[in-house]
C-alpha cells in the first residue's frame, strides 16, 4: 500500500466516525445496556427506545435519530446530556475495510461532542429527544458506507444513569432529498347560529359529598398480583384501606421499576417480590418500566375505598 493511499484511507475512517451518529438503522436496536451506581437514587431515568425517520438511511443524507427518555425516579428532570461514541466495524469499501482490521478498539472508536437538552420529564413520564444529523457521503472518491457500534450514554439532571450500545447503518446510493410531509391546510365550515334555548326551571342537583379520605391501620390481608410477561396479571383492583399488596416478579431475567404515576408514593425495585400496605384510602396508578422497554408501560390502577371489598 502507498503512503498517499493510506493517507487517504486513514482520512476516510476518520471522517466515517466523526460523522456516523445516527446514520441508518437497525432491526434490532438495543444489544446491550449499563447501569450506572447512582449517587442520588431517587433521580434516574432510562432510554425507552430509539427510533430513525426511515429504515435505509443514505451516506451523505440528512438522519433524524429520536430517543425515547422514560422518569423511573421520583424527582422531575430538567435537563439532559447525551454524550456519544461511535466505533466503526465495517466498512463497504473493500481496501478501506481491510486496513480496518489492523486497526485497534481505540483507533477504530470516535468520541462525538455531547448534546445538551432542557426537556422536563416528570416522574413516571416518557418524553423524545430529536437531534438532527448531516451525514457525509465519500472522501476522496470513496464511499463511507458502513456498518458502527454506537454507545449512548444518558444523564440527567448531572447525573449519569444509563448507556446503551446498538449497531446503525450508513448505506450506499445516491443522495434522496428528504422533505418534510406539508401540514393540510383545513377549511373551518361555517358555525350556524343555534336557535335560542327556552330557560326551564329544573330542580336543583345537590352537591355530592366527596368522599372522605381514611388512613386504616394494617388489615392483615395480603393480596398477591403477578407481574409477567412485562404485565401486570391485574389492571385493575379494589382494595379495603389497611389491605398489602404484594406484586410477585414471574420473570427471572428481567427487575421493574414500580412507579406510581402520581408521586402518592416513592418508586419501588421488584426483583422477587415487593409489598406495599395502603393505609389511605385514594386511586393510585403505577407503572411497570424494565430494561430494552419499547412500548409504553403495562399499567394498574388501584382503588383504596373503605370495605371496598364488600
Amino acid at each position: 500500500m502507498s503512503k498517499n493511499l493510506l493517507i487517504i484511507v486513514l482520512i476516510l475512517i476518520a471522517v466515517a466516525l466523526s460523522g456516523c451518529t445516527g446514520e441508518g438503522s437497525s432491526k434490532d436496536m438495543s444489544i446491550e445496556v449499563h447501569k450506572f451506581d447512582l449517587a442520588d437514587p431517587n433521580l434516574d431515568g432510562k432510554i425507552v427506545d430509539v427510533k430513525f425517520d426511515r429504515d435505509d438511511i443514505r451516506a451523505g443524507e440528512i438522519a433524524l435519530p429520536e430517543l425515547f427518555i422514560a422518569n423511573t425516579g421520583s424527582e422531575k428532570i430538567i435537563n439532559e446530556t447525551v454524550e456519544i461514541t461511535a466505533k466503526v466495524m465495517t466498512l463497504d469499501d473493500t481496501l478501506a475495510n481491510l486496513y480496518l482490521k489492523t486497526l485497534s478498539d481505540e483507533k477504530k472508536t470516535r468520541i462525538i461532542d455531547p448534546i445538551n437538552f432542557q426537556t422536563e420529564i416528570k416522574p413516571g413520564a416518557v418524553k423524545s429527544l430529536s437531534v438532527k444529523f448531516q451525514t457525509i457521503k465519500e472522501m476522496q472518491g470513496r464511499s463511507l458506507a458502513g456498518t458502527y457500534e454506537i454507545n449512548i450514554t444518558l444523564s440527567v439532571n448531572g447525573q449519569k444513569v444509563e448507556a446503551r450500545v446498538f449497531p446503525i447503518t450508513l448505506q450506499s446510493g445516491e443522495v434522496r432529498e428528504i422533505k418534510p410531509s406539508p401540514t393540510p391546510i383545513v377549511t373551518p365550515l361555517a358555525t350556524p347560529t343555534p336557535a335560542p334555548k327556552i330557560k326551564e326551571t329544573e330542580n336543583p342537583i345537590p352537591t355530592p359529598t366527596p368522599e372522605a379520605v381514611v388512613v386504616a391501620t394494617p388489615t392483615g390481608r395480603i393480596i398477591p398480583i403477578k407481574v409477567i410477561n412485562d404485565k401486570f396479571g391485574v389492571t385493575n383492583i379494589k382494595i379495603d384501606a389497611g389491605d398489602e399488596v404484594q406484586w410477585v416478579n414471574f420473570n427471572p431475567i428481567d427487575n421493574y421499576d414500580i412507579v406510581e404515576m402520581d408521586k402518592k408514593i416513592p418508586t419501588m425495585l421488584l426483583k422477587d417480590r415487593i409489598s406495599y400496605v395502603f393505609t389511605t384510602t385514594g386511586d393510585y396508578k403505577f407503572g411497570a418500566y424494565y430494561r430494552n422497554m419499547k412500548v409504553d408501560p403495562s399499567i394498574q390502577t388501584i382503588s383504596v375505598r373503605v370495605n371496598a371489598s364488600k
